[in-house]
C-alpha cells in the first residue's frame, strides 16, 4: 500500500468502532514505511490498546498510545525485526496483529499463544502463500517473512450469529412474518 492510499484509508475516525480493524491495521502499518495516526469513536476510544501494542514492541513497532493506553494511536511505520513472543492475553485479533506484523520482520518470529484461539488469519494467509506454520499444540505459531503473498478467490460464508436475536423474536412473535 502506497503512502498516499493508507493515509487516506486511515484518516479520522476511519475506523468507527471496528476493534478488529483497529488491532489489525496496528500490525500491519507497524512495519510501513510512513506514520499513520488511527482514531476511533468514543466508544473505540475507551477500550484498552496497551494489549495490542507492547507485543507489536517487542518487533520494534512504535506506537504511541494516549496517556490512559487507549486510542488515538500513532504508527510510526519502520523496518520491524523477528521475535520470540508470548502473548498475555487470549485474542485472535491480537495474534493476527502480531503475525502481520512478523510478516514484515528482517527475521523468522514465534509467537506462543495462552490458549488456543480462532485460527482465521493462519489459514487465510497460508492460502495466500505466507510462510506461516502452527505446532502441534496449537499456540505455537512460527512466521517465516519475506513470501510473496498472492491473491486469491476467497468465498466468506454469511454469519448467522448477526441474524439470529431476530430471527428468534420473530418466532417468539408469531404476528411477525418471517421472510424464508
Amino acid at each position: 500500500m502506497d503512502a498516499k492510499l493508507a493515509a487516506a484509508a486511515v484518516g479520522v475516525n476511519a475506523i468507527g468502532n471496528s476493534g478488529t480493524t483497529n488491532r489489525l491495521l496496528l500490525g500491519i502499518l507497524a512495519g510501513s514505511s510512513f506514520a499513520s495516526q488511527l482514531i476511533g469513536d468514543a466508544s473505540l476510544s475507551k477500550r484498552p490498546m496497551k494489549r495490542v501494542s507492547q507485543p507489536l514492541a517487542k518487533f520494534g513497532a512504535e506506537i504511541a498510545l494516549s496517556p490512559a493506553g487507549t486510542l488515538p494511536a500513532t504508527v510510526i511505520g519502520q523496518k520491524l525485526h523477528g521475535a520470540e513472543i508470548q502473548l498475555e492475553v487470549a485474542s485472535a485479533q491480537v495474534k493476527s496483529a502480531a503475525i502481520f506484523a512478523a510478516l514484515e520482520a528482517g527475521s523468522p518470529s514465534t509467537i506462543i499463544e495462552k490458549l488456543p484461539t480462532r485460527n482465521h488469519t493462519e489459514i487465510m494467509l497460508r492460502q495466500f502463500g505466507a510462510g506461516i506454520t502452527t505446532e502441534a499444540d496449537n499456540l505455537t505459531i512460527h512466521v517465516q517473512p519475506g513470501q510473496e503473498l498472492l491473491g486469491q478467490e476467497v468465498e466468506v460464508p454469511g454469519d448467522m450469529s448477526s441474524a439470529a436475536f431476530w430471527l428468534t423474536a420473530g418466532r417468539l412473535r408469531k404476528s411477525w412474518p418471517l421472510m424464508s
